[in-house]
């Protein structure tokens, strides 16, 4: 097991399952918000070891599970979670177009090698009038995106957009946004809880070393300060 996999772990312990701020609080906000009927198609992008999946599983959903990561996906004698359970990448998704009801990408569209293309994915397989859901880091500066975006950071940071741009991309696709709200407040609790359970807050923000060689922590620090990097929930129709 990898170093990253196993601070994974540790952050999972904290979490409780689902790894990111807000855990399934959040999930339940969205899947409250967007109204689906009873036996629809949902697909968890970023599923790791399955939480969500067993909660859109127990609330009736028929739910699919989508990972790139082996290490996150749980072993096969744990898979009893009821869905279905592929490894792929988000930009790459082997699933029939117009066949999902709603997507959930829940801190997972940061680290995504090609935001463009996974967002593109996502359009392809929602029907019309299907839901997507995003919760992640977001820059609530703009102003102070580009200095970070020079940084050779790794992560959630180097994948992270402010409102403006994220609004953008998925405007360019089709996508009306329903719902925008700021849960910043979820990532500093967070970050309290590992501390608290002597695990480093940085690996909430980072799968690994936050920055490859050539970014000194005093710069980080300046651009992290530039642009605010806050936690958002967002519900797009298509």
């Amino acid at each position: 097991m990898s170093t990253a996999s196993v601070g994974w772990r540790r952050v999972q312990q904290v979490t409780g399952g689902a790894i990111r701020p807000g855990g399934l609080e959040l999930t339940e906000r969205a899947l409250a918000f967007c109204s689906l009927p009873a036996g629809a198609r949902v697909l968890d992008v970023g599923c790791g070891p399955g939480a969500t999946l067993e909660y859109l599983i127990q609330h009736g959903f028929a739910a699919i599970g989508v990972d790139r990561s082996t290490e996150l996906l749980p072993p096969a004698p744990e898979r009893d979670v009821g869905g279905l359970l592929v490894r792929a990448m988000g930009e790459r998704l082997p699933l029939a177009s117009a066949s999902i009801d709603a997507i959930l990408v829940e801190c997972t569209l940061s680290i995504m090698e090609n935001t463009d293309r996974a967002l593109a994915e996502f359009s392809r397989l929602l029907r019309p009038g299907g839901k997507l859901v995003l919760s992640d880091l977001y820059l609530r500066q703009p102003a102070g995106s580009p200095a970070l975006h020079r940084l050779p950071l790794t992560g959630c940071l180097a994948g992270a957009f402010s409102r403006q741009e994220l609004a953008l991309r998925l405007g360019a696709l089709g996508f009306h946004m329903l719902l925008w709200e700021d849960h910043s407040a979820a990532l500093r609790q967070l970050a309290a809880q590992l501390i608290m359970a002597d695990v480093a807050p940085e690996q909430i923000w980072c799968r690994d070393d936050c920055a490859e060689p050539g970014a000194g922590p005093n710069e980080i620090r300046q651009a992290l300060s530039a642009a605010r990097p806050g936690y958002f929930l967002l519900i797009a129709e298509h």
